[in-house]
């Protein structure tokens, strides 16, 4: 797990990666909408553009060397407000279904995530980047997530818990990257 100091690509805010990283956002509401009338291949479309989105914000970032600290807040934030904004809608919704218990342990790890990376940024000025377990649980999980609006069972449970436990995993990895920044604070 990396962090970046002051430099002067990591200060820009307007970059190609970070606009297409804000149109993951505008990306949730139609998802949602599609979600609401039944259209479940309508809302896998738009997941899957908005995981084109994904891919593309971070391989224009390496590109066009524009990385950026608003990149490295928004784009995990873009995600896990993407994957828990249908999870919670699968949970609630009387046409799709989704384990309450698998909501309620991905919103309190995003939850503790989030806490520990504030901490950081206020003690540190350092915004932490994403790191391998991190990102390949959270490609696990909305994978899972997608399994569920198709309803393709038992491969969605199965996934979901495969992506439960990468998520372990990288919240352990997290946690270790947090420890070690916070005793740096001292």
């Amino acid at each position: 797990m990396e962090s970046h100091r002051d430099s002067l690509p990591e200060k820009r805010i307007v970059t190609i990666p970070n606009l297409l990283t804000a149109l993951r956002f505008f990306m949730i509401p139609p998802i949602l909408a599609a979600l609401a009338r039944g259209a479940r291949l309508e809302a896998v479309a738009w997941m899957l553009a908005s995981a084109a989105t994904d891919f593309l914000d971070g391989l224009a970032a390496r590109r066009l060397n524009q990385r950026s600290d608003l990149g490295r807040i928004l784009d995990p934030l873009a995600d896990k407000l993407t994957v828990l904004s249908v999870a919670g809608w699968l949970v609630f919704s009387d046409s799709y279904y989704f384990p309450v218990w698998g909501a309620a342990i991905l919103a309190a790890r995003e939850l503790a995530v989030l806490l520990g990376g504030l901490l950081i940024i206020r003690g540190r000025k350092v915004v932490m980047e994403s790191a391998r377990p991190g990102k390949t649980s959270a490609f696990a999980v909305a994978v899972a997530v997608l399994l569920y609006v198709l309803e393709v069972q038992p491969w969605a449970l199965l996934m979901l818990v495969a992506g439960l436990m990468l998520t372990a995993w990288s919240t352990w990895a997290y946690y270790k990257a947090f420890t070690l920044q916070l005793s740096r604070q001292c």
